[in-house]
């Protein structure tokens, strides 16, 4: 027997008695309005639990259809009416939804739907590359708290700075705190406000070699909203020689000095005492005669940090033996000071004054990365001009070029008209120190040629989902053998690149893992799939947006239809119904009957 029919049963016992109840009670007065009400409370009661429903009819777009993903507003598609579709991978509960395991096998076999209203976080990249002919509309959802951006270096040098940069969105009322920790001590953290989105920037330069994780954790007061894994390489610096030649030794030399001996790079330091006259100094490495620079003694070095008052002092054989260096693979780094230039290598580069400048503080950042240093205390009057053959390394806070650079045959040549940025370590922003030197150093040395490189697809893989592994090696004409956690994979090779190798693997395990290509280890993160929720989230509402933007659709031809659709009667009808005859039933029992 059905569940209704048993209430309907149990329901229509219990009024037979209440009316039986009712004929045999001595008092005759308010008979009729008992049974009434008996009748009320008893049938509100049985529609409580067997729902009422009712079938109504609207007209609908034929071609046309609702399609629900993860996040949607239940309350806003509550008022709207039309064939509404879950996708498989939705939790969204919406009344007479039909649910959809998977998209393009529904579109294959519903040829008559050619317009998507999407509701919620939106479609991956993987369902978005079947709906080029179909006509979009989006409605993305507000979004959540949490990191909506972020980046970082998968692989930085032992001399270089950990930047981990990107923006956090608070949509909750409260303060959200953000820090950064690693390797169990806190970095450096920043407040948000509530209803509001910030960008964050923090540095660190790690002390370990080889593979690290830290984390990005928000608090929300006491409870801990999220811990995002940042894990990244480091690599020991391989040495290179650095020659400083100075025409005087000034603070900025000492301190740079200093920084190079304490991260170990070899270093030579000329600096001029008198006319031919010379200081020598050698740490990490045996000395050398620097009296006269010549073509012998300019190969031992990777780079050259020289003023130009200095260059300009030189004879035109010792200027030429630096010309032949630099085109054969050595980086040049000139210091300039005045609006003329001093020099030949130096000229190549434009430069113009700023006069009756007004700020008292110079605002240095990397153009490319966008990063920001602390504040130098300099009136900053010479900037660089910059070409399409140039490019510029570092900009004031308007965009004026402070440190540009250009290819010379197998070498480069940096020129800055910073005067100094030894003022960070005096004002304890050893950091931002660092970052820049790092940043000239990597910027003026010759690539070494890595044999190989590892990229993997998607940016957060995730455990027991698809995983692209993508290798490129030196062509050889073989195979390359691929492993992971002693699972042979099997590469395809690029027809177009046959430098490049691709494979599929589903992790399962997260934490670094490491991909061995012919005996060499190239190390990768696995994420788990908690991890980065609301910057995926963000990803998917912006892809979706994106491509939804740059459809092209013509909008199709509306057919309509009828559509008949089944809907349940509120309950609270029936609940108020039983409240107010049992209320009559007790007062009449009770209090009139009394009287």
């Amino acid at each position: 027997m059905e569940f209704k029919y048993a209430v309907l049963i149990l329901s229509l016992l219990l009024l037979i008695f209440l009316l039986y109840k009712e004929i045999k009670r001595a008092s005759k007065a308010r008979l009729l309005w008992r049974i009434f009400a008996s009748i009320i409370a008893v049938s509100c009661f049985a529609l409580l639990i067997i729902p009422v429903k009712y079938k109504s009819g609207f007209k609908n777009n034929a071609n046309e259809i609702i399609l629900l993903t993860k996040g949607a507003d239940l309350d806003e598609l509550a008022k709207i009416r039309g064939a509404k579709y879950v996708l498989g991978a939705s939790n969204a509960k919406v009344n007479n939804a039909v649910p959809i395991p998977d998209l393009s096998y529904f579109l294959a076999n519903h040829k008559d739907v050619r317009k998507l209203n999407i509701y919620g976080e939106g479609l991956s990249k993987h369902e978005l590359r079947n709906l080029h002919e179909y006509e979009l509309n989006f409605h993305p959802s507000e979004g959540i708290t949490g990191i909506i951006s972020a980046s970082w270096p998968a692989q930085i040098k032992s001399t270089q700075q950990l930047l981990v940069q990107g923006i956090y969105q608070n949509k909750s009322e409260e303060k959200v705190k953000l820090l950064f920790k690693g390797m169990g001590s806190s970095i450096d953290s920043i407040s948000v406000e509530g209803k509001s989105s910030k960008s964050f920037s923090f540095s660190t330069q790690p002390k370990q070699i080889g593979k690290a994780v830290y984390n990005l954790i928000s608090f929300d007061g006491k409870d801990t909203l999220a811990k995002e894994p940042v894990p990244f390489l480091v690599d020991e610096q391989l040495p290179f020689k650095v020659l400083i030649l100075a025409s005087f030794p000034d603070f900025e030399y000492k301190f740079l000095k200093k920084w190079l001996y304490d991260n170990h790079y070899p270093l030579a330091f000329r600096s001029q005492i008198s006319k031919d006259k010379y200081s020598s100094e050698f740490l990490a490495m045996d000395s050398i005669n620097l009296n006269k620079i010549s073509t012998n003694s300019i190969k031992k070095f990777d780079i050259l940090i020289i003023d130009e008052e200095e260059l300009a002092a030189m004879n035109a054989g010792e200027r030429s033996a630096i010309d032949a260096a630099v085109t054969g693979g050595m980086g040049l780094f000139i210091r300039v000071s005045s609006l003329k230039a001093l020099t030949p290598a130096s000229s190549k580069f434009g430069r113009f004054e700023v006069s009756n400048t007004k700020e008292k503080e110079l605002k240095v950042m990397l153009k490319d990365e966008k990063h920001k240093f602390s504040s130098l205390p300099l009136e900053q009057k010479l900037f660089l001009r910059s070409t399409q053959n140039d490019l510029p390394l570092l900009t004031d806070g308007g965009g004026k070029v402070l440190v540009n650079s250009t290819i010379k045959g197998a070498g480069k040549v940096l020129v800055s008209s910073l005067p100094s940025t030894f003022n960070w370590l005096l004002t304890g922003k050893k950091n931002d120190f660092t970052t820049y030197w790092s940043t000239i150093l990597s910027a003026a040395v010759k690539k070494r040629n890595e044999n190989q490189s590892l990229k993997i697809l998607p940016q957060f893989p995730v455990v027991n989902e698809k995983a692209r592994l993508i290798v490129d090696i030196p062509t050889s004409g073989k195979i390359p053998s691929l492993n992971i956690d002693s699972i042979r994979l099997t590469p395809l090779q690029n027809i177009e690149l046959p430098f490049e190798w691709e494979a599929v693997f589903y992790p399962t395990k997260n934490g670094w893992h490491n991909l061995v290509v012919n005996q060499s280890a190239e190390p990768f993160f696995i994420y788990q799939k908690t991890d980065w929720q609301a910057l995926k989230i963000q990803q998917k509402i912006l892809a979706t947006r994106q491509f939804v933007a740059k459809a092209k659709i013509k909008e199709s031809k509306i057919k309509q239809s009828a559509v008949n659709v089944e809907e349940e009667l509120s309950i609270w009808w029936f609940f108020v119904g039983f409240l107010l005859a049992s209320a009559f039933l007790w007062f009449e029992a009770r209090i009139l009957d009394a009287k």
